[in-house]
């Protein structure tokens, strides 16, 4: 009589990864390709080949799926970015670090960031508090903790996140649909552009406590 194979645990293990990793591969190329409405989970089902009662061992609907796809690459992404703003000593160091990680992402892996803007509606609609919510939250806490350091001036922590994150995801939007997306320069532009910016803070708190003081500030000077 032919024994029949044993599976293993380990194998059962690998082949729910397998099966796992193939469902989010192809629902990235249907919510890239199509948009999260016009996506159905029959359409997923139908590019990995396997049954239906597979994919819901794994996903109760296409929101946890979307959810899923972004998770994946926006958890690391985000862990990077705080490891380079957490360890920086400079306000250039921290600009500089965080655009260039983000940057150097968006050339490697164009198609992900195509992705979130063909579904930026979505993401900010139904993933508010998760996949845009959380990395504003990091960078906020960040900005506070560079501010406590001495590394930023004091200024309005909310307003200088928003602007953080909406030059990154702006200059990043130009970059994922480049021919030739040169992450180097992307960076080095930003970094200049927010660098000024938040060295003005500094600019202006000097000049109000010479005014106080009753001496005359020159324009332009440094503090």
């Amino acid at each position: 009589m032919k024994k029949l194979p044993v599976v293993t645990a380990g194998k059962r293990e690998r082949n729910k990864l397998a099966n796992r990793e193939a469902i989010l591969d192809a629902a990235r190329k249907c919510f890239l390709k199509q948009g999260y409405d016009a996506v159905t989970v029959r359409d997923v089902i139908r590019m990995t080949g396997l049954a239906a009662g597979t994919f819901y061992n794994y996903f109760p609907d296409k929101d946890s799926l979307f959810r899923a796809v972004l998770e994946s690459r926006m958890n690391d992404l985000m862990a990077s970015m705080h490891a380079v703003r957490i360890s920086a000593t400079t306000v250039e160091s921290f600009i500089n670090g965080a655009f260039r990680t983000l940057f150097d992402r968006i050339a490697d892996d164009p198609g992900f960031f195509r992705l979130i803007m063909r579904n930026e509606h979505a993401v900010r609609t139904l993933f508010q508090d998760s996949v845009v919510g959380i990395p504003m939250r990091a960078l906020k806490e960040d900005v506070v903790a560079a501010i406590e350091r001495g590394i930023f001036p004091p200024l309005d922590v909310d307003l200088m996140t928003s602007a953080f994150f909406g030059v990154g995801f702006e200059i990043g939007r130009t970059l994922s649909v480049a021919k030739k997306p040169d992450p180097d320069a992307a960076a080095a532009f930003a970094t200049r552009l927010m660098t000024a910016g938040v060295q003005a803070f500094g600019i202006q708190q000097s000049d109000s406590a010479r005014r106080k003081k009753g001496e005359v500030a020159i324009r332009g000077s440094l503090p």
